[in-house]
């Protein structure tokens, strides 16, 4: 038998892009290209029905998108009637490695977190932090004998957010002074919180969430600096909180340019810092009336979050949107996370969006974008200049008013929410959205895609 050596090159022969457009535009008998098949999406980004490595050949240096490990840390927050010792202990044995926990101005630290071992696990504080908060912390490594290297995680100081989210500015004296005290005391756990979730919750896109995030970098860098705070102590202290929303291929695309453009600005300042970032499935994007929908939402975003490389990843429960969490819904909302990790494995491939073109292509062009909007910010004097003015605020509320004549009209479509929603509505009452009244400039308040749909 006679045994010919196969020759793949010469079988399969190679094709140039404009010989594949042209048999495409053929299958298309007459309809347009470009209307038929390309995409144009909300950050004002035009993407092609398909990539091919010509087009990988393109991206300057695709590399400066990657990063070494996938692994996260599976968090959970609890606040209201769910942030209770006992609650948070159950938790904890079910596969949380992390907590974040909502404070009032009367939680006791020491009654919360008896019985947890505070330096095997991730905190994430949050709600009214203040020095009592970091005093409290102290108290409690001191009494459990602990090196406070073991403590990591995030104590949510983010004046800049809570400027954005009441529409006053805040000055950031007291703030600089807590750095300069607290700052290199335990090491792993962050102390300045730039929260992009604001911007994704308001309505914002992902190329607006990237620019804002970079301009409260930068914004925190000059004001601390400026009151004596050395740059390394200001970049060691950062983290950030992103929301992730139902674009799958554009979130992961988000963080991954994020990361690029964040390693850059460092670099500018003569550091090399890799980001710490805390992902969160995006609450705009939840159904209250078909909660249920909310689960494809969550799993999707959170896949989209970990492939993208987010550090600590929440997963909102799928009845948020109501006006208290189900303990079922927070079971759920932790086993999503746990069969992402333990049963799809997207924990153990380094930077599994590698070499995809299509991947690739949205994160070269996605930080091109945000960094063009990052330079409009700082040519009008920086976040909070920015933000005085309502520019930040006009940008965010056009791209909402974009969305929603969308969800209006039907050309996007969202299960449950502008389509196929249930018959029967239930009994079960949904939180109100309450609008901050605003005080110096146009407060940033999160909405729902929902809610016109569900009165």
């Amino acid at each position: 038998m006679n045994q010919k050596e196969l020759d793949i090159a010469q079988d399969f022969k190679s094709i140039t892009d404009a010989e594949w457009k042209e048999l495409i535009i053929k299958d298309l008998k007459g309809k347009d290209f470009a209307e038929t098949l390309e995409w144009n999406d909300a950050n004002q980004l035009t993407f092609q029905p398909y990539y091919r490595s010509s087009d990988f050949k393109k991206i300057a240096k695709p590399e400066r998108f990657r990063f070494l490990s996938n692994d996260w840390i599976i968090q959970q927050n609890f606040a209201g009637n769910q942030a209770k010792n006992a609650t948070i202990l159950d938790a904890l044995s079910k596969g949380l490695d992390g907590i974040g926990i909502a404070l009032n101005s009367s939680t006791d630290l020491a009654a919360l977190l008896k019985g947890v071992y505070i330096d095997a696990i991730a905190l994430n504080l949050h709600g009214e932090v203040s020095t009592d908060t970091l005093k409290q912390l102290d108290q409690l490594i001191e009494e459990k004998a602990i090196a406070p290297d073991s403590i990591r995680g995030l104590i949510d100081f983010s004046p800049l957010t809570a400027s954005s989210k009441m529409g006053k500015g805040k000055e950031l004296d007291n703030f600089a002074e807590i750095i300069s005290i607290y700052g290199d005391k335990c090491t792993h756990l962050k102390l300045i919180h730039i929260d992009a979730r604001i911007v994704k919750n308001a309505g914002g896109n992902e190329s607006q969430e990237i620019a804002f995030a970079l301009s409260q970098l930068n914004e925190y860098i000059d004001q601390l600096t400026k009151q004596g705070i050395d740059i390394s102590v200001v970049l060691e202290n950062i983290a950030f909180s992103f929301s992730f929303g139902t674009s799958y291929f554009l979130e992961i695309a988000k963080i991954r340019a994020f990361r690029f453009l964040y390693s850059g600005l460092c670099q500018q300042y003569g550091h090399q810092v890799e980001p710490t970032i805390f992902a969160e499935t995006a609450s705009i994007v939840y159904s209250g009336a078909d909660s249920y929908t909310n689960l494809l939402r969550a799993t999707t975003a959170s896949m989209s979050a970990v492939i993208g490389g987010c550090n600590y990843l929440n997963v909102l429960p799928h009845d948020i949107a109501l006006e208290e969490s189900s303990d079922f819904a927070l079971r759920i909302a932790r086993n999503i996370q746990i069969v992402v990790k333990e049963e799809g494995h997207l924990a153990k491939v380094a930077d599994a969006g590698a070499g995809s073109y299509y991947i690739e292509q949205m994160s070269d062009e996605l930080a091109k974008k945000g960094w063009d909007i990052f330079q409009l910010i700082e040519s009008k004097g920086g976040y909070m200049a920015a933000l005085k003015s309502n520019f930040i605020q006009e940008e965010i509320l056009n791209n909402k008013l974009a969305i929603q004549k969308e969800l209006e009209n039907q050309s996007k479509v969202m299960i449950g929410v502008n389509k196929f929603q249930p018959e029967e509505k239930g009994n079960q009452k949904l939180k109100e959205e309450v609008a901050v009244n605003s005080v110096e400039f146009k407060a940033l308040n999160e909405v729902r895609w929902a809610t016109p749909f569900e009165k």
